[in-house]
């Protein structure tokens, strides 16, 4: 008695094809509970257990209800097991279903005086459940107190609509789309009201979102940007007063396509449009339902605000509710985290806006893409499981990533043996709900990825010794008798021979440089600079800093690869991205890059990259773990690769004994640390890339790599590498 006929085991929901149905909801009460079950009526309930077997018993006239949605799904098919037990005449228990969020009730399945016996019966509907957001369940009982029903196994599935993929859902979401929600509520989006700074949480995916029922395809437009919006600075010293227009975002008018429950940006990477101070970078976003929301599908997407001409970064979430017809709410957005050594900023507003549903060009191929960028990324686990993984080693995970003050932290992370243990994504307003493409700037990291990467690239590439070549024969505005030696390499080790002070950082922070490099937008500014400097010593014998030195090898490389390619080919987009970033599986973030605002439009090499956390990683481990390989082909010369890795008693003094520099990449030598006895006896030098601010990527020789970027200028990883030696020792 009491037990089910059928044995119905309810799993994580999975989808396939678009002929396999896949289960919207189900609660078999196994758990001992139905606390998500609303109960009501006079009477008893329990959770009756026997033989193994738990399910909802009632008596009187007591009931248990839920809502749930069919939002998104088409062939609908619900069934309800039901028992019961000493019923007498005129007693009866109910296993019902309503589509109008409880206004009427329609019976699954029903048990009388005579059906008692304890078996469950099963009750079936496989008609009128299709695309419900406002469906309900419930068990009822209508009997004298202690003559019970017990209502049990309560299974919804269906085929997912609306997905693209062929009829299944790419990514759905479990939830019934019964969501608390106390802030940016459909009241609020489609009313009016002040907008203010909230937590995070309240632009984040809930856990009971649902299916989407509504599918996005077509323009997002923002109307009112010029006009609209707050900007506040966060401590500081009042910088944000020299950023014209600040307070307002850049013109909004993008198209987007949805994919199941992700809402994907057709235009990635760095969008420079006609604002004075702001570019745009959008990230694909999230789509869900919540019954609340009146038949409206609700999305959140990151989008994130860059320096114009520079890296400083803000991260922010916009969120709004859409139908398929083109109705569309107001548009909320929030900015409160960024890597800016000298400007933190909040931003928030809301804004009218036009939603143009049409058909997006390559669409499908966009989806494709998209679901094959989500699948290449390494494995994702908190920084905690890294001690749990690697027990008994007296790991102090919290100790990894403290050289950097948190509030001034954006992410850190490890990799190590395939895993990508990640931490941060903090903000000033709770966790930021994208951590997977919150977008970091590179700095000078970019001296290392397009610096050192392209210059390896271009040697294994055309197989001849293209790092001696001189930077005066592809460099035309180099026409000074200083420039007839320099080669490509020396740009890349910085160490032209040519500048105006022998000390390392001298001519870096230069008020002229900071005036007539950085802050100029053309490359005929940028090249009469970086050619000027005098000569000082012989190329390859002493390192100045000199970000001059790299944009000058960034055109180099360019020029020479048109000498091979032709006039028209780009280096960037033809040999990094084409070559090295997408065989690599970096998201599309980084296909973009900052350039020249002429029509050189030349990539600027020493900076203005973008990456998300796991193109740092992956950027790392292609030197430090596949030696310069993806799948089984040498993409980067081995021969560069390992004297970076390696780097014995090459490089050139770097401002003490315990720091060197080399191919685009800086060392540290463990055996001179003060703060930790490596016990390594002789020189084991560390190889890292590292960037304004406090950006640091570094390559330990126990395979771990470790990264922070933060924006307190602490470029430090000594309490990290502390931890990491715990893994397995760095020195020999």
């Amino acid at each position: 008695m009491f037990t089910s006929l059928r044995i119905v085991l309810f799993a994580s929901v999975i989808w396939s094809s678009a002929c396999q149905a896949a289960t919207i909801f189900s609660d078999d009460f196994q758990d001992g509970s139905y606390s998500n079950w609303s109960m009501s009526g006079n009477g008893y309930d329990a959770a009756n257990y026997y033989y193994g077997n738990y399910s909802m018993r009632l008596d009187g006239l007591r009931q248990g209800e839920i809502a749930v949605s069919t939002a998104g799904y088409e062939n609908v098919s619900l069934t309800m097991d039901l028992a019961a037990l000493y019923l007498v005449t005129g007693d009866y228990c109910y296993a019902e279903y309503s589509t109008d969020g409880g206004a009427s009730w329609d019976t699954a399945q029903w048990l009388g005086n005579g059906s008692d016996d304890g078996y469950f019966r099963t009750g079936t509907v496989s008609a009128g459940l299709d695309e419900k957001a406002n469906l309900k369940l419930r068990f009822r009982a209508y009997t004298l107190y202690y003559n019970y029903c017990y209502g049990d196994n309560v299974s919804l599935t269906g085929t997912p609509v609306g997905g693209g993929g062929g009829g299944s859902v790419y990514d759905p979401l479990s939830g019934n789309g019964s969501v608390s929600r106390s802030a940016l509520t459909y009241a609020f989006l489609t009313g009016s009201g002040t907008l203010n700074r909230i937590n995070y949480s309240h632009y984040a995916l809930p856990a009971q979102a649902a299916n989407p029922a509504n599918t996005f395809e077509g323009t997002l437009t923002l109307v009112g940007e010029a006009s609209s919006g707050s900007a506040i600075e966060v401590g500081g010293d009042n910088n944000l007063q020299y950023y014209p227009d600040a307070a307002h975002l850049p013109e909004f008018e993008f198209e987007f396509v949805q994919h199941g429950t992700h809402f994907i940006p057709k235009t990635r990477g760095k969008i420079e449009g006609s604002h004075a101070s702001w570019a745009y970078v959008l990230e694909p976003g999230r789509v869900w339902n919540e019954n609340g929301d009146n038949g409206y599908s609700r999305v959140a997407m990151p989008f994130t605000l860059q320096e114009r001409n520079n890296d400083c970064m803000w991260n922010g979430v916009l969120t709004f509710l859409f139908k398929d017809d083109g109705s569309v709410s107001d548009v909320a957005y929030q900015f409160a985290a960024d890597t800016c050594a000298y400007m933190k900023v909040d931003f928030w507003g809301r804004l009218d806006a036009v939603y143009t549903p049409s058909t997006v060009a390559g669409a499908t191929t966009l989806k494709s893409e998209y679901e094959q960028e989500v699948a290449g990324r390494m494995p994702v686990k908190p920084m905690s499981e890294l001690a749990t993984d690697y027990p008994g080693r007296g790991l102090i995970t919290s100790n990894i990533g403290s050289d950097v003050t948190a509030a001034h932290m954006t992410i850190y992370g490890v990799a190590y043996n395939g895993v990508h243990y990640t931490g941060g994504c903090n903000t000033r307003y709770g966790t930021y709900p994208f951590c997977e493409v919150m977008n970091v700037p590179s700095y000078s990291t970019a001296k290392s990825v397009n610096g050192a990467y392209g210059l390896m690239r271009l040697e294994q590439k055309y197989a001849g010794n293209q790092r001696a070549l001189g930077i005066d024969d592809y460099v035309s505005e180099c026409t000074g008798s200083q420039w007839n030696v320099p080669t490509l390499e020396n740009a890349l080790d910085m160490a032209t021979g040519n500048y105006n002070s022998s000390a390392a950082h001298a001519d870096e922070s230069a008020q002229a440089k900071i005036d007539n490099f950085f802050y100029v937008n053309s490359h005929a500014q940028k090249v009469s600079f970086a050619c000027g400097y005098p000569y000082g010593t012989t190329p390859g014998t002493s390192f100045v800093y000199h970000t001059s030195d790299t944009y000058l090898l960034g055109r180099a490389m360019n020029t020479y690869y048109q000498s091979q390619a032709g006039s028209g080919a780009d280096f960037y987009l033809d040999v990094l991205v084409e070559e090295v970033y997408q065989p690599l599986g970096l998201s599309p973030t980084t296909f973009t890059t900052l350039r020249t605002q002429d029509t050189a439009s030349q990539p600027h090499t020493g900076f203005g990259m973008i990456y998300v956390r796991d193109d740092v990683v992956k950027l790392a481990e292609l030197l430090s773990q596949q030696g310069g390989q993806i799948d089984s082909t040498q993409v980067l010369h081995a021969g560069m690769v390992s004297e970076t890795l390696n780097l014995g008693t090459g490089g050139l003094s770097a401002g003490s004994s315990a720091d060197r520099y080399n191919n685009g990449f800086w060392y540290f030598d463990l055996n001179q640390a003060t703060t930790h006895n490596y016990g390594c006896g002789s020189a084991t030098w560390v190889p890292y890339m590292s960037g304004y601010g406090g950006i640091t990527v570094a390559l330990f020789p126990n395979g771990a790599v470790y990264y922070h970027f933060s924006d307190n200028d602490e470029l430090g990883w000594g309490k990290a590498a502390i931890e990491l030696d715990k893994l397995s020792a760095m020195c020999p």
